[in-house]
This record gives C-alpha cells, structure tokens and sequence, in this order.
C-alpha cells in the first residue's frame, strides 16, 4: 500500500473518485497506485501529484539501482 498517496489525499480530503478525477484518470487505475499494486508512470504521478497539492518525490518512492562494476 502506497501510505504517503492515502495519506495526502485524506489530507486534501478527496476520495479516490474525486482524486481520480482531478487526475484526469481512472478511478480503478488510481485504486491500484493507492494499493501498491502498479506505480504509475512519471506522467500520471505528476498528474497525482497536481491534483494532491503535493510533489512526486514527496508521493512515491524514488530508487535508482545502481550498478557494480
């Protein structure tokens, strides 16, 4: 589960359809970035991110692998 999603959207006080809407995505494809069950690309998570009032770093968790060599 994405907390820091759930968590800024029951700061903003928006349900998951209003949130979605703001987005201007699908309800179901916001449950599952909510639900950890898909990450969205850096497109839509700005999009979320617009629509939270909130910042992409600040909404998901940002990894970069790096190589050994």
């Amino acid at each position: 589960m994405n907390h820091r999603l759930k968590n800024a959207r029951d700061e903003a006080n928006l349900t998951q359809t209003e949130t979605a809407q703001r987005a201007n995505i699908s309800e179901r494809a916001y449950q599952r970035y909510e639900a950890g069950e898909r990450v969205p690309n850096v497109y839509t998570a700005q999009l979320i991110a617009k629509a939270l009032n909130s910042t992409v770093e600040s909404l998901f968790e940002i990894s970069i692998a790096e190589k050994t060599a």
